[in-house]
């Protein structure tokens, strides 16, 4: 039976949203463009993997309705207009599959036909994953920590040449017992296949420069649609600033060390078996 009402975290909507807002303010043009290439590409999908939403009061009209509140400025008429249909009682898999990822296809449509323009489709995909992120915060599919088995996936941000850091830190954590799959110097889309395919409940990235920020920002994005439950963390090389990166990146932790990073993350087993 399909729970029939989603769980939505306003807290976690509003955060997302102004970290979205924060990617189109800072990256260039081409960056945001791809990011929200692949959000849009990524929910859209979701369509095709599944059946219909089967609810009868979602319709094309409906779908069309929520792009034209998306692609406004403001939060809170997209907020909105999902907490409405929820009270009139749309299930879960209806938002998800009815709203969220139809109005994903409806969006690009649009956009391919010159029918939005670029800052409207960048603001209504901002809402779109925001929107995502609040109805996963709470009974989604996984646990939200990770189970008492110590292993992770730790990889390079796609493009990074140096792997030294991260193979060293792949080595202190497993001397410490834990099980580490490295991948260092994959593909972007490579790696996010690899995480569909194993589904870490732990993954640790590297970066070792600015320039690399908008990688790592899309790349999160990617790995956030794909296992919305996962604990992400990043280690910044020393030059970097390593506050700037949650304020960027939709992250969990910013580890400090390898083994500032073990204490974190077995803290999080700990608290959360």
């Amino acid at each position: 039976m399909v729970e029939q009402n989603a769980a939505f975290d306003p807290e976690m909507f509003a955060r997302t949203a102004l970290l979205f807002e924060s990617k189109r303010q800072t990256f260039a043009p081409e960056a945001v463009q791809a990011l929200a290439g692949d959000v849009l590409r990524r929910l859209a999908a979701n369509l095709n993997k599944n059946d219909s939403a089967d609810d009868t009061m979602i319709t094309a009209k409906s779908v069309d309705e929520f792009c034209d509140v998306l692609v406004q400025p403001e939060t809170a008429p997209a907020r909105e207009f999902i907490e409405a249909r929820r009270a009139e009682g749309v299930t879960k898999m209806g938002v998800y599959l009815g709203y969220i990822s139809s109005a994903a296809r409806r969006l690009g449509e649009r956009w391919d036909d010159d029918e939005l323009s670029f800052l409207e489709v960048t603001i209504g995909t901002g809402h779109l994953y925001a929107l995502m992120r609040a109805l996963r915060a709470e009974n989604g599919p996984l646990p939200r920590v990770p189970n008492s088995r110590r292993a992770a996936m730790f990889a390079t941000v796609p493009g990074e040449d140096h792997g030294i850091g991260i193979t060293v830190a792949a080595e202190v954590f497993r001397e410490k017992d834990w099980e580490i799959d490295l991948q260092i110097g994959t593909s972007f889309d490579a790696l996010v296949a690899h995480v569909e395919r194993t589904g870490p409940r732990i993954i640790g990235l590297s970066i070792s420069s600015d320039g690399r920020l908008d990688t790592l920002a899309r790349l999160v994005v990617a790995l956030r649609l794909a296992l919305p439950h996962t604990i992400i963390g990043v280690a910044a090389a020393g030059g970097m600033t390593a506050s700037r990166i949650p304020k960027l990146a939709d992250i969990d932790l910013v580890f400090e060390s390898a083994e500032a990073a073990i204490g974190q993350l077995e803290q999080q087993i700990v608290h959360h078996v």
